[in-house]
């Protein structure tokens, strides 16, 4: 018998199982790659968050007048996004996700001195965080700590 037909034979069956195993792995390793970048977007977007947190906390433990300006990014991992803040917490939404990050009490308040439910921060923006007191006869709310977040440039 011959030799060599053997060895096309069983060189042919080699293949013939290396690409049912790579046509069998594919999704699974697609999957994968899909979860990572998946996770990236969500570690960015949870940092983001966590630091704008973090940066009124620290604001809120100072002294009246104690101001902080923070620098949004323009993109989480190149999706834009927009942030809410209420009394509670700091929220980051983009792609169809909420990403939350608690924050101690706190009362919002306007350009105005009003108090406010919640404000928004949008991307590529610069704001400033200061610590005031605040005097809402409407809401008898005299002489009581809180914050007032605004736009600046640069």
């Amino acid at each position: 018998m011959d030799s060599k037909g053997i060895i096309n034979i069983e060189l042919l069956f080699c293949t013939l199982i290396v690409m049912m195993l790579l046509i069998v792995n594919l999704p699974m390793i697609e999957n994968g790659l899909g979860s990572k970048i998946e996770i990236h977007e969500n570690s960015e977007g949870r940092f983001l968050v966590n630091n704008i947190a973090d940066s009124i906390n620290e604001v809120n433990s100072k002294e009246y007048g104690f101001r902080k300006k923070i620098k949004l990014p323009e993109s989480v991992d190149g999706n834009f996004y927009r942030i809410i803040i209420n009394d509670k917490e700091a929220i980051v939404e983009f792609n169809n996700k909420k990403g939350k990050s608690a924050i101690n009490p706190i009362m919002l308040v306007d350009s105005s001195n009003k108090t406010i439910e919640k404000m928004e921060l949008y991307n590529g923006r610069t704001y400033l965080i200061e610590k005031t007191l605040i005097n809402d006869n409407e809401t008898n709310a005299i002489n009581q700590s809180s914050i007032f977040i605004r736009q600046v440039e640069h």
